[in-house]
This record gives C-alpha cells, structure tokens and sequence, in this order.
C-alpha cells in the first residue's frame, strides 16, 4: 500500500468525483465558451513591449467600439448607442489595467493571456453577486476581453516548441456542455474540474466514457486556480491538488502505474464469457458516442453496443444536420467495425441536458419536461425519416442490429415511431434499396409512465432498455444537474428499484430481454442488485468493460436474486444500498482496495 503524503503548501480542493483516474497536468482556463489565450513565458526585458502591445490593442479597441458607436446612432439613435459608452469606460479602468501591469510583471507571460486572467476573475465575482444588473454586466465585460484579445493576436506570438503543444492539460471551468466536453482533446486534456455539476450530468457520462478523470462540484474553483500553474487531478477521490509538491507528484505517479497494472490484469479476461458463477449469462456491451471509441469496443471483448448516442454526430456537425447517404455511411462504419455482435441505435435524443436540436426563439421553462428526446423527432418527422432509413439501410449486411426510441412517456409514441419506420421500409422496398429485415425495434423506459406501462409496451417491442439516469430524476422528481438537490439523486430509492424490477418482470412475461445502461450499470457497488432484478444486459463505458466482466463473474446468482428480493421490500435507499455493496464486497473485494 503506498502512503499518501501531507503536504502543509499544497492546495486541496474538494469536488464530487464523477469520472475516476489522475491526471497530471497544468491547469487550463475556460470561461463561459471564451476560448483561453495561449500562454507563453516572456523575458524581464519584455515587458515593456508587451505593455505597448497592449495599449495598442486597447486603443484600436476604442476605435472599433466608438465606429460602432456612431453606426447605431445613425440606426437607432442616440439612447440605443449608449450602451458602448460603458465599453470605453471599460477599457480605461484604472483597477484592471493596473493589475493587468502587475500580473504582467509577476507571472512573466504574454499580455493577451495575462489581461484574459484578469478579467475572467472580475467576470467571476460579478456573476456571484444578487443584483441582477451587476450580473448582466458580465456580458459587456466578456465582449471587451474577446474584443482586445482579438486585437492583440494581430501581433503572433513566438513560435511554441512542439513539446509544449503536446503538455498535458487539466481543464478547469465553471461547467462544461455536453457539446464542450465532445470537443476535448483527450490526447492534451488529460482531465477537468468544473464547480457545478453532479455524478449523473450527461457531461460527467461523456467523461466516463471518453475514459477522462474528471470532478465536479469544486465552489470557487476559478478564484482559486491560476492558469498554466501545475496540478494533479484525482478522479478517484474528488480532489484537485493546486502547488503539489515533488512528493505529492510522485506519489501519484506510482499511483498510475499501480492502476495501470491493475487494469491491465483486468483486461486479461477479455476472451471469457461474461456468466455467474452459477451460470447466468450476462451480455456485456458498450455505450458509444464518438468514432475514437469504436477501436477500443473489440479490444475489451465487448459484445457489441448497447447504446449509440446517435446526437452527438447529428447535432455536432460544424455544416448542419448530416444527410440520409452521410448518416448511413457513419452508422455502417460502426455496425460492421462490431460484427457479429449488433449495434442499439439510440435514435436523436436531444433537450434537457444534452445538446439542442435546433435553437428555440424562446428558451422552454423546464427543458426537462419539454421538447426532448422522441417528441423532436415526430415532430420533425422528415428529419426522423432520414435516420431511420439511414439505420436501416446501415445495418443492411450486419444481422443483430437493433434501434431504440428514448424519452418514451406512451403507447401513442412508440405505435406512431413505428409506423414511420414501417413507412421507411416500405419506401426502401419500392427504391429496391437493401435494408435491414430484421431490425430489432426497441423503448427506452426512463419516464414513470412508461415503466407503468411495460406490460402493454412489451407486446409491441423486441426490447426494454433502462435509462436509470432519467428515471430517477422522473420518479423522485430531483434535478440530476441542480447542485442544490443534488444529495436528494438516489437511483436506489426504492421507488426507483421497484420500478427497475416491474419493467424487467414484464419483459420476461413477454420473453424479451431488458437491458441497463444508465450510470447504475456501471456501478460495482449496485451491480448485484441490478443482477438479481433478472437484468440480462448491461451496458456501460469502453473503460469499465473489464472491471464489469470481473464482477460479473465473481458474482452468484441466487445470492443476488435473494439479495435484490430483500431489497424489493426495503423502506429507504441506505438499507438498499447497503444490501448491494455488502454483497459485492463479499464476491469481488479486491475492486474495493
């Protein structure tokens, strides 16, 4: 067991950890989309030229806003114009400008990094305050910096040597959107820090998955970084370490090395069924949202994915919506790459806390109980149509291959999804296009009335797949992205359990399967409960496919089904939860060292 040290300099601050891992990095800064200028060492002897740099891009600044200025008199007039005043009056601040001065001076980097530091730690305070109007003031402070950086990159900076490009970073941010954290680079972000967020956050999903250490929940985390400062971040417990001193860093590199081997032995199972000890046969399958994921599906031995994310493709792309012949091209790609195991295609599941479909004129007052998931699509039915040809004719050659309607609420919903996909197929026959015959057709149950309703839903699908993320905000009525009632997000409350357990026993009275892949999947710590409701699949992350097929393996079945009937009757989510673990610490303890 290697010994953690203590360290009285070092800065630790403590989050919710949400993706597990350690990076080791220097820290990155992203305000609010702004992206952070590029940070390089100057010489003493500079400084005097970067300030004229600086007051050179302040004044052209001025120039471009008082241009702006007179245009909007000339358009609306003089009260409307008013507004760049403040902009001026910005630039002249004496309190930024002579901080900008001594940062400059201390840190010794370039002035457009330096004057970006500066003003997003203002940008910050304001946004903490009550008063509505200082707040608002944030946007005008955020338009000033990007507009002075901007001119401030007319001058290039020298040339990076190749190694710095490719230093490891840990990125740090108030929150990052689903579409933000698709757009990091794993290669050069080796981890992130947000100060909001919860375990359950689709961005904390997309980091699990992309296999980045991440935590959130870090209050004050931007007031108290300082960009390209070295840190270490541990995915594990929670905790990003500001200053960490030679040995702390040591200590966490032979940390990394202990798990690396510790993973590998894992992956050493990778040709062995995925079956209890007594016998049962789970099917242990991937959750995919991005290409790079799709080499690691074989080299874990995963059988096939369980979940496509199919949003992240459509609604990613820089030039638009793909069309039928690109979306078919992308998903045959996929569907062959994971032969002869299939492919769930998810279809578009947008809204809530995922990425938009389209941008609404007026934002919606609850988003979650809004315009998501299957209400886009039948209400976009030409765009619903070229996914699901695009699937159909995909999976074409690839037998096994199923797609799945989310945010279902009704019977309604799943019987007019699958008219248009009747539609779909009858079009495909008549243009004599080959096409999937035996496309499997399944729901996904996160809403309590679809669960409610999975006796009747049963006669009309091939499969069940549980989204516990969603329905446990749907049935305990909790926000799984609100800070505030973040404590309350409990998938083992029993309420939830039960429902888990009514929807896997109403596929098996129909003789089809139900599969899990929400975030309990991946647990290990509540996979004997999931095991012992009857679930016959899960479906998780690349990066703990090894550690699931462990566990599973290690696991009886009667004990667990015994186990999950006692938790059927248990009045509060700690006795379930401790009913679980005390189980999987008993079957696979050395997870739990």
């Amino acid at each position: 067991m290697i010994q953690e040290p203590i360290s009285t300099e070092e800065i630790h601050l403590q989050g919710i950890p949400v993706s597990p891992g350690i990076a080791l990095g220097k820290i990155r800064i992203q305000i609010k989309g702004s992206k952070e200028p590029v940070a390089y060492d100057i010489e003493p002897d500079e400084v005097d030229s970067e300030l004229v740099r600086f007051h050179r891009a302040l004044q052209t600044t001025a120039v471009q806003i008082r241009a702006l200025r007179e245009r909007m008199i000339q358009i609306s007039g003089e009260k409307e114009a008013a507004i760049f005043d403040a902009h001026i009056l910005l630039l002249q601040d004496k309190i930024i400008l002579d901080q900008v001065r001594t940062e400059l001076a201390r840190r010794l980097q370039n002035v457009e990094h330096i004057f970006y530091v500066v003003m997003q730690n203002y940008m910050e305070v304001l946004r903490r305050v009550d008063d509505p109007y200082l707040r608002a003031k944030t946007a005008d402070m955020e338009d000033i910096m990007q507009r002075v950086i901007d001119n401030l990159r007319s001058t290039e900076p020298p040339e990076e040597d190749e190694e710095d490009g490719e230093e490891p970073e840990i990125l740090v941010a108030y929150d990052l959107t689903p579409s933000d954290t698709a757009a990091v680079d794993a290669s050069q972000i080796h981890g992130f820090a947000t100060e909001i967020g919860s375990s359950v956050s689709h961005t904390a999903i997309l980091a699990r998955s992309m296999g980045i250490p991440a935590v959130v929940g870090l209050e004050q985390a931007l007031l108290n970084v300082e960009s390209h400062a070295p840190a270490i971040l541990d995915g594990y417990k929670g905790v990003l370490i500001l200053k960490p001193s030679t040995e702390t860093v040591e200590y966490y590199k032979r940390l990394q090395v202990e798990k690396e081997k510790a993973y590998e032995a894992l992956e050493a199972l990778r040709d062995l069924p995925t079956v209890t000890r007594d016998g049962r046969s789970i099917r242990l399958s991937v959750n995919v949202e991005f290409p790079h994921e799709y080499s690691g599906i074989k080299e874990v031995g995963a059988e096939g994915v369980g979940l496509f994310r199919t949003e992240f493709f459509l609604l990613g792309n820089p030039s638009g919506m793909p069309d039928e012949e690109e979306q078919m091209h992308y998903y045959k790609k996929l569907a062959e790459g994971c032969a002869p195991h299939g492919v769930i295609f998810r279809t578009l599941d947008s809204g809530g806390d995922k990425l938009p479909c389209e941008r609404l004129d007026t934002p919606e007052p609850n988003p979650f109980l809004g315009w998501r998931g299957i209400r886009v699509s039948l209400s976009r039915p030409e765009l619903f149509k070229q996914q699901l040809r695009a699937i159909l004719r995909a999976c074409a050659d690839t037998p096994g291959c199923g797609i799945m309607f989310p945010m279902i609420s009704g019977y309604t919903e799943v019987i007019t999804a699958k008219h248009i996909l009747q539609e779909c197929r009858e079009e495909l026959e008549r243009e004599k296009i080959p096409y999937a015959r035996d496309l499997k057709v399944g729901i996904m149950i996160e809403v309590p009335s679809a669960a409610i309703m999975t006796d009747v839903l049963a006669k009309e699908v091939d499969f069940f797949s549980v989204g516990t993320n969603d329905l446990t905000q749907y049935t305990i009525a909790v926000d799984r992205v609100n800070n505030r009632v973040a404590n309350m997000f409990r998938p083992t409350h029993p309420a939830v359990v039960r429902i888990i357990g009514m929807t896997i026993a109403a596929g098996d009275k129909e003789g089809i399967p139900t599969a899990i892949c929400g975030e309990m999947a991946g647990d290990i710590t509540l996979l004997p409960l999931l095991v012992g409701l009857g679930a016959t699949s899960m479906s998780v992350g690349v990066h703990l496919v090894p550690i699931i097929r462990y566990a599973i393996r290690n696991l009886d079945y009667g004990q667990c089904r015994e186990m999950a009937g006692k938790a059927l009757c248990a009045p509060n989510s700690r006795t379930i939860v401790n009913l679980s673990l005390a189980l999987a610490r008993e079957s696979y303890p050395a997870l739990f060292e």
